[in-house]
């Protein structure tokens, strides 16, 4: 779909949609009957999908939960799903080249190993630390987190996080019909249309679309996105529906992989420069079919059932290492890879929840069964030791060099079969008790397509929580939890052939408090809580050139949040997140010794993080906001020689209500047109820093947003 068909479309509905003159001096709905703050992240008293089954609000859940709605989205004008994410407490950006621009750091842990990403509840499976869908947030009804070890909902790969992007679902009780348009620098052009509504009694239906393009702040951060979500609800009957769905993304990424640095030094006048081959590309192809079908059995028994299948396609063809050689005053490049994914994932899942009593008390249980297959093929030109050199201040790009040919290096399956229960049991009317269980049984089968190396390995994690919410006041709870979960040692698929070790198990135990502040419309949480993640991988200390399993890595934090009114039209919404993450027990190799990381702080983990959003209604039509975000120090090293400098952003937004159904924005992100380091690298000593991923410079939006 081209995107430029998108923003003529989305153009034209705009324009049409503009109201009549009269509508123009209708003050903005302003809507006030609640207790929760506009923009908030907490919303206590919303039921979450991504914290249970059992259809818990935050406030009964004894855990951390937290959330944006697609309405904050646009308050915010957040078009990128990873960085709303990075709004809410404790969360920050774990991005690099190699997993996509999309991984996420939360409670001192790093990657799609540690933070799972799903889509409706469906995890999306980690191919050689990558996931790369979804990313426009266009289609999403709210994105919602929930921190510490998830693995009793989702599986593995979730001991430091879980975050859910929830679809908007067809409506069969009215019509929404909405479009924006936005045009912002660098040559970018967004929009997307939507609609959803009632086709007749029995169907309604749902469909979003939108498309981006840009010509990048550099020549290697140009892009071209295309989106799509849509669905049909079939409910012939108030006990029986069933809803198909289509999404799918396709998205020529930027080709950007860092800046080299000078004698380990940012150079300004590197900031704009392109170090990519001319004929670099970064290509992904996502499309997930799904059909889910509810049925209320009676007042007490409701069942579910969902069937999907996922295929994603990426294609890499870039020169990926930068490094800057004083003796030349030149910068060598290296890591000329190639690189293809072909995943097809296919899974079903189903439970039942069932309403009743035991022992007289209120209680709420859900059990139920999920299988899935992945197949994945790795493809790449493993082998190729091409490199180049340029001049930095003058840089002639060339073509993608390579001797060895891009074939097929890896193919993979993993079978998974996963039966779990959850339960509610409300002891008094202030008290409740929260469990869950899940046992996994998955098959790993690894071919070396290169060597015919074969191996298999099966996994059998046993994963729970439990915990208990007391219900102090009506403004007032305070919740425990002991909870565990397992990690993929380094994205199951991509395990080599001689699979030797089991997955990284953690633990967590938690405390907090939820609240109210009625006085000023507010809410707020606080949590402490320690998790411990343990059989990482480490270097036997009797002999450097065997790894084995005794290493542990802990993270023991504290996370507050607190969203507000304190006068009608201003809002805030702030958070606060400070941990200490330590390596407990891990040894490396350097050359040919064993050196200890004990009490090392992990790669890429800042141990303060802050977001602010405030925004205020100063006149009938006009609303001002403005954000901040600070991410602290982080190690870029296992040695913590080398760091990533702390950095503050700073976002602004200017709204002008044209009409009921129309306005107009301007926003500013980095407003102080910062530099900051997202991710790095460094050379093969770890004794300098060679490379930065920089973070977007200062960037311009002017959109229009219709709404009927």
């Amino acid at each position: 779909m081209n995107p430029s068909v998108i923003c003529i479309a989305t153009s034209a509905l705009i324009l049409s949609l503009h109201t009549p003159a009269q509508s123009a001096d209708l003050p903005m709905v302003h809507v006030t009957d609640t207790g929760l703050a506009p923009n908030s992240s907490l919303g206590l008293d919303v039921p979450s999908a991504t914290g249970s089954r059992l259809g818990l609000t935050p406030r009964d859940t004894p855990a951390s939960i937290s959330s944006i709605s697609a309405a904050d989205l646009e308050e915010r004008n957040i078009t990128r799903v990873q960085d709303a994410v990075k709004r809410l407490p404790g969360f920050t950006d774990s991005a690099s080249a190699g997993n996509g621009g999309t991984g996420l750091t939360a409670r001192g842990f790093s990657g799609h190993n540690s933070v799972a990403q799903m889509i409706d509840g469906t995890r999306l499976v980690v191919g050689s630390g990558t996931v790369t869908f979804p990313f426009s947030t266009w289609p999403y009804e709210a994105i919602e987190a929930l921190r510490g070890p998830a693995s009793v909902l989702y599986g593995d790969g979730s001991i430091g996080a879980a975050v859910n992007y929830i679809t908007k679902q067809p409506l069969r009780d009215r019509r929404e019909h909405e479009a924006f348009f936005s045009l912002g620098s660098h040559g970018t052009v967004m929009s997307g249309v939507g609609s959803r509504g009632p086709i007749n009694d029995s169907l309604a239906y749902s469909a979003y679309v939108s498309g981006e393009k840009s010509n990048g702040f550099r020549e290697d951060n140009a892009y071209s996105r295309q989106n799509y979500s849509l669905a049909l609800l079939i409910q012939p009957n108030s006990a029986l529906k069933i809803t198909l769905s289509a999404d799918g993304a396709r998205n020529n990424d930027a080709t950007y992989q860092g800046t080299p640095l000078i004698n380990g030094q940012l150079d300004d006048r590197l900031r704009r420069t392109s170090f990519n081959v001319q004929d670099a590309l970064v290509k992904y192809d996502d499309q997930w079919l799904r059909a889910k079908v509810e049925f209320q059995a009676s007042d007490s028994i409701k069942l579910r059932n969902e069937t999907y299948v996922l295929s994603s396609d990426r294609h890499w063809r870039n020169t990926e290492s930068y490094t800057y050689v004083p003796a030349t005053g030149r910068v060598t490049r290296g890591d000329y890879l190639e690189i293809q994914h072909d995943l097809r994932q296919t899974g079903n899942r189903f439970d039942a929840t069932f309403d009743g009593t035991l022992a007289g008390m209120k209680n709420r249980f859900v059990a139920g069964f999920d299988v899935s297959r992945v197949d994945f093929l790795h493809s790449n030109n493993n082998g190729n030791t091409a490199s180049s050199t340029v001049n930095p201040f003058n840089v002639l790009p060339g073509n993608f060099i390579s001797t060895v040919a891009t074939v097929p290096g890896r193919q993979s399956n993993l079978d998974s079969t996963a039966f779990f229960a959850e339960n509610v049991l409300d002891l008094t009317q202030q008290w409740k008790l929260v469990a869950g269980l899940r046992q996994d049984h998955m098959t790993l089968d690894s071919t070396d397509l290169r060597t015919r190396v074969a191996g298999s390995k099966r996994y059998s994690p046993l994963t729970g929580r439990l915990g208990a919410v007391w219900r102090a006041s009506t403004e007032l709870s305070l919740y425990g939890q002991y909870a565990t979960g397992t990690d993929p040692l380094s994205g199951s698929l991509s395990l080599p052939a001689n699979l030797t070790h089991d997955l990284t198990k953690g633990k967590q135990i938690e405390f907090g408090a939820k609240g109210d502040l009625p006085s000023v419309r507010g809410e707020w949480t606080a949590s402490v809580y320690r998790i411990e993640k343990r059989n990482i991988l480490s270097r036997d200390a009797l002999n450097p050139l065997l790894t084995q399993q005794v290493g542990q890595q802990s993270s023991t934090g504290v996370e507050l949040a607190l969203a507000m009114e304190p006068v009608r039209g201003w809002s805030v919404d702030a958070n606060l997140a400070m941990l200490r993450a330590r390596y407990d027990n891990f040894n490396e190799l350097v050359g040919a010794a064993l050196v200890s990381r004990n009490g090392n702080t992990p790669v890429n983990v800042p141990e303060r993080t802050a977001n602010l959003w405030t925004s205020y209604r100063f006149a009938p039509k006009w609303q001002a906001g403005v954000g901040l975000q600070y991410v602290g120090v982080r190690a870029a090293n296992t040695a913590n020689t080398l760091t990533l400098p702390a950095y503050t952003t700073v976002d602004a937004l200017l709204r002008y209500e044209v009409s009921r159904n129309l306005n107009l924005a301007l926003s500013v992100s980095n407003l102080s047109d910062k530099d900051y380091a997202i991710s790095g690298s460094a050379n093969a000593a770890g004794t300098a820093n060679t490379r930065w991923l920089l973070g977007a410079p200062r960037t311009v939006y002017l959109t229009a947003r219709v709404k009927l």
